[in-house]
């Protein structure tokens, strides 16, 4: 794992934990409206708290997006390492799905799941004496492909930190970036429990294996007429290419809720 670096225009973070879960991608087709309404309910109002319960787990976001009529999801979970993410009282929960959790799931079989380490987490520097960080109502969800030895990865790492965050805090509504990297052993080991019987995720191959995903929040709606959070998250991306490094597009997500233990 790549080391962190202390430079001086970074903020503090304000992730809790130092390892993350995230779900994201889009639901099966054919749902229909009362089914989805039926599905938020059960996502926000019985499986975050649950999960929320489990020792380890500190917060939660929940996100939405709606792309050609399909909706997105993604969702996070900060916690305090990634031992949780393996942990007894974590499996125990997953081997023993409530009839919600065994209803819905299979709902979100074409998602990804990515127990991740944290990489790198700031915020902007004006929250430096704040207890509590901002949270932002948009986030940019990317996924990239860094290089395969630790040097390539190391450098890469140095951008972000230095050159990349220095972009993107130019822009006021820019709030905080989070850069995580996939953990394939803790991903599998929650992803072959009861709660997926039947779940296949996308990503199980070996292409997600070290991948690393970056979280963007901005103080923005994403339809606010004043909003950046496109154009900083592209130019954010650009960077990342000009480094040698594969990236998909920029996603852009709404925050439905926050929780916290």
């Amino acid at each position: 794992m790549a080391s962190k670096q202390t430079l001086s225009m970074n903020g503090p973070t304000f992730l809790r934990g130092s390892a993350m879960l995230i779900i994201w991608g889009g639901l099966d087709q054919g749902k229909t409206n009362k089914e989805e309404e039926e599905l938020n309910d059960w996502w926000s109002n019985e499986h975050l708290p649950e999960r929320l319960a489990i020792d380890g787990f500190l917060r939660t976001r929940r996100f939405h997006a709606l792309r050609e009529g399909i909706s997105q999801y993604l969702v996070w979970y900060e916690v305090a390492n990634l031992e949780v993410l393996t942990s007894p009282d974590y499996m125990a929960a997953l081997n023993s799905p409530t009839p919600g959790t065994r209803r819905f799931m299979p709902i979100l079989a074409s998602m990804n799941r990515s127990a991740c380490r944290v990489l790198y987490s700031v915020s902007r520097p004006e929250f430096s004496k704040c207890k509590e960080g901002p949270t932002g109502g948009t986030i940019a969800h990317v996924v990239l492909e860094p290089p395969q030895s630790s040097e390539g990865r190391q450098q890469i790492l140095y951008w972000i930190q230095r050159d990349g965050w220095a972009g993107l805090v130019c822009y006021p509504g820019t709030l905080a970036l989070h850069l995580m990297e996939h953990d394939e052993a803790a991903s599998n080991s929650g992803s072959k429990t009861k709660s997926y019987d039947g779940v296949r995720f996308q990503d199980r191959s070996e292409d997600a294996r070290g991948r690393w995903i970056l979280l963007v929040e901005y103080a923005e709606t994403i339809t606010a007429p004043f909003a950046k959070h496109q154009a900083a998250s592209e130019a954010l991306r650009r960077g990342i290419h000009g480094c040698g490094v594969v990236s998909g597009d920029p996603q852009y997500y709404s925050l439905i809720c926050a929780a916290a233990e």
